[in-house]
């Protein structure tokens, strides 16, 4: 036995999931504070309350100096000494944008705008106003003029850490799951492709291995079905064979004697039933040997393919055509391309008879007075039989069904010669050239048939 392949489900991934991403956010936070705590003790950033404490330190000597001296003012902390009697700035470094805040900030003894504080000292002759903010700072020059506001800059950084591991843990376990549907895409296109011999697929997610399991199911039961449907086709090729053979022997003695029989002294009426006997036998001789290329596989079969004039071989449709129309008033059309001057490679003799078999069947169904129209047509790429005529066109079923051996769309066309085999040959034949077939009905009534081949050169 094969080791147990551990499952694990929808539901229990999506949990690692969340697991994972809440680990991994926590951790970013603590390593955040980490940061924080190991550049405030290097010296690289320092509190919120850093340069509050410099003022509160240096402010009784502001208070209680005889004379005032901006070296009594802490280091980057701006400042103001204003007059008690008219309340003016005389000194100091304070943004004048900043002095009004600061005379109303004398009034108050203090003032908080935010993280903006103004700390009033008083002096026997002046206030001496000093202006900071409660925030966290670079001490560097260089980090403080292009990171001024170092909360700002750490929020920032938090907000794109947290899009960037939410973004890495997503794509990890969207990478695990389009494993998954890789499997299955894979799977489908083996069956479409009918490449139905396969090992055994698993899954470690439990939803997407009963999928797996299901195509697998269907791929076996179709790999069956397609190997029962061989076997019968094959059986029936087999028996149309044998048949066709065992047909064809006594078909064989009857149109012998027949033969015989032709060479002696006959009344007139004698002579009829003789030649009725052997244009009987030629047909059944005829059908028998589409019979026999119906039932070989295209493995057993092999075309000649030998360079062809279109043009005579055109003219020997129409000639044959035209003997088979006999006395009946239908008019016969040829039309030819320049084109037709090519002569590409294919098997005359197969691809003579497929024609025939289509233009045979369109005069069957053509009424006196109508037309039958071969148009051939050649590139360097494709060679083109179109054959329409003025009949009642195919049947919605006859479209569908009409290169089946042995369908009939009227069922008394048997009375007349046919036994559904006609458009079944001529469509193997152009399977064999690595062409086509199609069934048309044309817009004005009648129908049309196209047989398209590669045009080969050689």
């Amino acid at each position: 036995m094969g080791q147990r392949l551990r499952q694990s489900s929808l539901r229990r991934e999506l949990l690692h999931y969340v697991i994972l991403l809440s680990v991994c956010l926590i951790a970013m936070v603590l390593l955040g504070v980490l940061l924080n705590r190991l550049a405030i003790n290097a010296g690289l950033v320092v509190h919120a309350n850093y340069d509050e404490r410099r003022v509160l330190d240096a402010e009784p000597g502001i208070q209680n100096a005889s004379t005032f001296s901006p070296e009594l003012i802490p280091e980057d902390i701006p400042y103001a000494v204003v007059d008690k009697d008219t309340l003016r700035v005389v000194e100091g470094t304070l943004d004048p944008s900043r002095e009004a805040a600061a005379v109303r900030a004398i009034q108050n003894r203090s003032s908080y705008q935010g993280q903006a504080v103004y700390r009033v000292v008083e002096r026997e002759q002046e206030y001496v106003v000093l202006h900071y903010k409660v925030r966290s700072r670079f001490t560097l020059p260089w980090l403080r003029a292009h990171f001024p506001d170092y909360e700002v800059t750490t929020l920032i950084i938090g907000i794109i850490s947290i899009i960037s591991i939410v973004l890495a843990v997503t794509t990890i376990f969207a990478r695990r799951l389009q494993r998954q549907f890789d499997r299955i895409q894979k799977l489908t296109v083996r069956i479409r492709n009918r490449d139905l011999s396969m090992e055994e697929e698993r899954s470690p997610i439990k939803e997407f291995d009963d999928v797996l399991a299901s195509l697998q199911e269907m791929a076996k039961a179709l790999e069956e079905s397609l190997q029962a449907q061989w076997r019968t086709e094959t059986r029936k090729r087999e028996q149309i064979s044998a048949l066709a053979h065992d047909i064809k022997i006594p078909v064989t003695i009857i149109k012998g004697n027949a033969e015989l029989l032709s060479l002696d002294d006959q009344s007139e009426e004698h002579a009829g039933y003789t030649e009725y006997i052997l244009n009987a036998t030629s047909r059944i001789e005829e059908y028998v040997s589409l019979l026999i290329h119906i039932s070989k596989t295209e493995q057993d079969m092999a075309i000649a393919l030998k360079p062809t004039s279109l043009r005579d071989f055109a003219a020997e449709l129409i000639q044959d055509v035209s003997g088979y129309v006999g006395q009946r008033r239908l008019e016969i059309v040829l039309d030819q391309e320049e084109t037709v001057t090519l002569e590409p490679a294919f098997d005359r003799e197969l691809l003579l008879r497929a024609i025939m078999n289509i233009l045979t069947n369109a005069a069957d169904h053509t009424p006196d007075g109508g037309e039958i129209r071969l148009a051939v047509s050649a590139s360097n790429r494709i060679v083109s039989f179109r054959v329409t005529d003025s009949g009642p066109g195919f049947t919605r079923e006859g479209l569908e069904q009409a290169t089946q051996l042995f369908y009939m769309g009227d069922k008394s066309r048997s009375a007349k010669g046919h036994y559904g085999i006609g458009l079944t040959f001529a469509h193997n034949v152009a399977r064999l050239h690595q062409g086509s077939l199609r069934l048309a009905n044309r817009p004005q009534g009648g129908a049309e048939v196209t047989l398209e081949i590669p045009a080969r050169q050689n």
